[in-house]
């Protein structure tokens, strides 16, 4: 059975954490499994299974400034028990810099996905529906947290003042397929848009 509580070596590394890149990085560092724990998550557990192959994607998102919250591949297909589950390809986070939520937003514009971008004080969204089981929606992303919410998936056990205001004050961004089932076109965006080169460093 894995540990409930988060190690001492983790603790040390999110409490350090002081800007919204800190956080990005150490999240990239827990999908590549160098950190065992990450807030919100169950402590001592990694990435689900179906988010493997995305990891380092994933990871990449994170180093250039994409903080993901959740993501899962698209998927349409019935269990062993014979409930079908349909998943669009999508993924959520938090986003601090003007110019990266530009060119991740055009980017999907562009691809005809689906999008969500909210930012702190807008009205709340219920966020697009990533996940039906037997037709019946399910799990949604990009709904609008609220601070209070926020900081329960950024605790402040873990997670000091600084470092989670800047969080709380970036973009949240949802991208999502348009259809449920297998696709790898959000991937391939989210790819291409991730590489190309920052106005900032011209």
């Amino acid at each position: 059975m894995p540990i409930r509580w988060t190690n001492r070596a983790d603790r040390r590394l999110w409490r350090a954490a002081v800007t919204f890149s800190d956080l990005a990085a150490l999240t990239a560092r827990w999908l590549e499994g160098d950190i065992r724990s990450h807030p919100g998550v169950m402590p001592n557990h990694g990435p689900d299974a179906e988010t493997q192959p995305l990891i380092p994607l994933l990871a990449a998102a994170n180093c250039v400034g994409f903080l993901t919250d959740s993501s899962q591949p698209g998927h349409d297909a019935a269990d062993c028990d014979g409930i079908l589950w349909e998943q669009r390809a999508s993924v959520t986070g938090f986003v601090a810099d003007p110019e990266l939520l530009t060119r991740l937003v055009d980017a999907a514009e562009e691809a005809g996905l689906l999008l969500l971008v909210s930012f702190p004080d807008d009205y709340l969204q219920r966020g697009l529906v990533v996940t039906r089981v037997n037709g019946m929606d399910y799990t949604r992303f990009g709904r609008s947290w609220t601070r209070p919410e926020l900081r329960g998936a950024w605790p402040s056990r873990l997670i000091n003042e600084t470092a989670f205001d800047t969080v709380a004050r970036a973009a949240q961004l949802t991208i999502a397929a348009p259809e449920f089932g297998s696709s790898n076109t959000l991937w391939t965006v989210l790819d291409e848009a991730l590489r190309l080169p920052s106005t900032t460093a011209r």
